[in-house]
């Protein structure tokens, strides 16, 4: 049988080696343990073990995860450019990012049907959020996604718009050069 700390050593484990967010009940199944009050109880523990340090366990609408602190994300960040975000989906996210808050149905016809899926996994992650108007949803980003970017998304947006022009459709997009399939709008992501 293991002890506390060997469960909690297992859960610090598995959340370092993860590329996604664990839920509780994985972290579960991973210890072998079936109380999922036990098991978040550990989760605390680790997340007050590792306040004031350059990570930190973090709760998000998907799971568990370690995340790098905040005032360290701009000097490591590129040591990982966003790797754990598909393509298609940071295509979107750009799109979201330069012009919230935008159409869901706007996107679909920049992107095509994929999108949906791209923006159903954005609002998964809690990066996106969907709300409707009229007979679309209309999307913007939430504190996650600057949480997650170590950015203000008005920075982002200026950034963005010096570096592209402001659009203020998707013909003018094309005119200026910039097609949202490409994977221009993202090299700010």
């Amino acid at each position: 049988m293991q002890s506390d700390d060997e469960h909690k050593g297992l859960i610090e484990a598995a959340l370092f080696m993860s590329s996604e967010p664990l839920t509780i009940e994985q972290l579960s199944k991973i210890t072998g343990v079936n109380s999922l009050g036990y098991v978040k109880g550990k989760l605390l523990e680790l997340r007050n073990e590792y306040q004031n340090r350059g990570i930190h366990v973090a709760e998000t609408p998907e799971g568990w995860l370690f995340r790098v602190d905040r005032k360290h994300t701009d000097k490591v960040a590129s040591l990982t450019p966003y790797a754990d975000i598909p393509e298609g989906q940071k295509r979107t996210l750009a799109l979201i990012a330069y012009k919230e808050p935008i159409a869901q149905s706007e996107i679909i016809k920049i992107q095509g049907n994929k999108s949906y899926s791209y923006i159903k996994a954005l609002i998964r992650r809690g990066l996106v959020k969907s709300e409707r108007h009229k007979r679309t949803r209309m999307l913007s980003l939430t504190q996650e996604f600057e949480r997650y970017f170590g950015a203000d998304k008005n920075r982002i947006r200026e950034q963005m718009i010096e570096k592209f022009g402001k659009i203020s459709s998707n013909a003018g997009a094309e005119k200026q050069g910039i097609r949202p399939e490409t994977h221009e709008t993202e090299s700010l992501l």
